[in-house]
């Protein structure tokens, strides 16, 4: 098959407006927590019959100790048994399941473990994008 016949590459399974509404929810969570910002991970990237959609908000490491002051050290995962890691995760994954009525997991990430663990594919969301006039 050419490259002129071949089907198209999907850049995500998440279908319209659903993904629009996750857009604009997103820039919500960007704005209040800043860092890298959120990104789509996971099987609604990948195909179709995706069971949830990940999202992953990723913070710089002192950004997420700051954040999560009683994590002492996020290289093991432990930080995912913090309360405030967990009420965090559990009510920012409702709150996008009720703004986009997208089943959403949702977490937020320390950039070294991010970085470490889960090196696929990362699609941004609710980016801003600056007006730049033209001299």
């Amino acid at each position: 098959m050419s490259e002129e016949t071949a089907p198209r590459k999907k850049v995500s399974h998440i279908g319209v407006p659903a993904v629009f509404k996750l857009e604009l929810a997103c820039k919500h969570l960007n704005d209040a927590y800043g860092g890298f910002g959120c990104y789509v991970v996971g099987s609604a990237l990948e195909r179709p019959d995706w069971r949830d959609v990940d999202v992953v908000l990723i913070l710089e490491d002192k950004q997420f100790r700051r954040e999560f002051p009683n994590v002492q050290d996020f290289s093991t995962g432990l930080f995912e048994f913090d309360t405030k890691w967990l009420l965090h995760t559990v009510a920012l994954s409702e709150w996008l399941s009720a703004q986009t009525g997208l089943p959403i997991d949702f977490k937020i990430q320390p950039q070294t473990w991010a970085n470490e663990r889960h090196p696929g594919t990362r699609h941004p969301h609710g980016l801003r994008f600056a007006n730049r006039r033209r001299r």
